[in-house]
């Protein structure tokens, strides 16, 4: 009986002190609608509005750093996989060939970029073989990487090879970046398109649109450059300078004592010969004007050696006159002095007489 009394009244106080509560919440709540004016449940929830904007956009930020973060982290790892399992590398060569049928030369590589699906870069050729003039021919040429190598051998069995060279450029390092930061750009982008479909102010807005214009000329370049660098990669370079020559050149760098003779020998004809040929080919060429020079030297040899006849001659009776001058001078001269001497003579021969007598 106690316990039931005890139970019976901790009920009956219970009761009454959340009878109490329940009264004096209710006073509370009448007086607070009793004071606030009926403005204030606009204004509770305008600034209720902020908050929640703000809040969306701290998460938004939040949520783009994280994604940009990941994104890192991937790309980071990405890379050290991609960097150890598949290597850019760009492909270069150089040569220089020689060839005795050029236009035969020149349609087999064509041919056979056409049959690698490679493509003719740029191409220049000079000469001209109606003239004599030999040609010669400077090619860059795009060959995909896995076919470069047959294209050089053809390019070898069908030329005389005078200089080579080759080098290799790894980009993977590039590479990767580049893809990581086109990467984190779309991330970015997304998450900069999801936070403008939520905006409501013209200020968000403008700055959100802003940072896109950015983030798409920035991934517009990177993926400019990536496609430039897997052209470079999947397709290698030739720079090929081909010559007309009669005569190969011999690229042997090792040779005997008796074989440089032969090859000294077999040269220095070559080039008389081919001297030879130059010289008789430029006399037949310019015949007509080494005649029309010749009868010019003749003209003037005959009229200078005349006018030297002439002036022989002139001076030859200049001579003649001067010694005519002189003897009748002496002549003259001798005259008056024997004159003289006769009558001296008979002046002493009477003067001798006239004392005799």
């Amino acid at each position: 009986m106690k316990k039931k009394l005890c139970v019976t009244l901790l009920a009956m106080t219970m009761a009454l002190a959340l009878s109490g509560c329940g009264a004096s919440k209710g006073y509370d709540s009448a007086a607070a609608d009793m004071a606030m004016p009926e403005e204030a449940p606009a204004e509770e929830f305008k600034v209720t509005e902020e908050v929640v904007e703000d809040e969306a956009w701290d998460d938004a930020e939040a949520e783009m750093d994280n994604g940009m973060t990941d994104a890192a982290a991937g790309s980071s790892e990405a890379k050290a996989e991609t960097v150890q399992s598949n290597e850019k590398i760009i492909y270069t060569y150089n040569y220089s060939v020689e060839t005795k049928q050029f236009d035969t030369f020149m349609e087999a590589v064509q041919k056979r970029i056409n049959e690698y699906g490679g493509y003719l870069e740029s191409s220049e050729t000079n000469g001209n073989s109606d003239m004599n003039i030999r040609r010669y021919a400077n090619m860059v040429i795009r060959i995909p990487a896995d076919k470069m190598h047959s294209f050089l051998n053809m390019v070898k069995e069908n030329s005389n090879v005078t200089y080579s060279s080759s080098s290799t450029e790894n980009v993977t390092l590039s590479y990767v970046d580049m893809q990581s930061h086109i990467k984190a750009l779309k991330t970015e982008h997304e998450t900069l398109m999801g936070i403008l479909e939520r905006a409501t102010k013209l200020e968000d807005i403008i700055t959100i649109q802003n940072q896109l214009t950015n983030i798409r000329y920035e991934l517009e370049s990177y993926e400019s450059q990536l496609r430039v660098f897997d052209n470079r990669i999947n397709y290698s370079t030739l720079y090929l300078d081909i010559n007309e020559v009669e005569r190969e050149t011999s690229v042997a760098t090792e040779l005997t004592y008796g074989e440089e003779i032969k090859r000294g020998l077999s040269d220095t004809f070559y080039d008389i010969g081919q001297g030879l040929r130059s010289f008789s080919i430029w006399f037949i060429v310019n015949l007509p004007i080494i005649l029309i020079w010749a009868v010019i030297i003749v003209l003037i040899v005959l009229i200078v050696r005349k006018i030297l006849r002439i002036h022989a001659k002139r001076e030859e009776r200049r001579r003649a006159a001067r010694l005519e001058s002189r003897k009748s001078t002496q002549t003259a001269q001798s005259g008056v002095w024997t004159g003289t001497s006769e009558q001296a003579d008979e002046k002493k021969g009477s003067e001798e007489n006239a004392e005799s007598k």
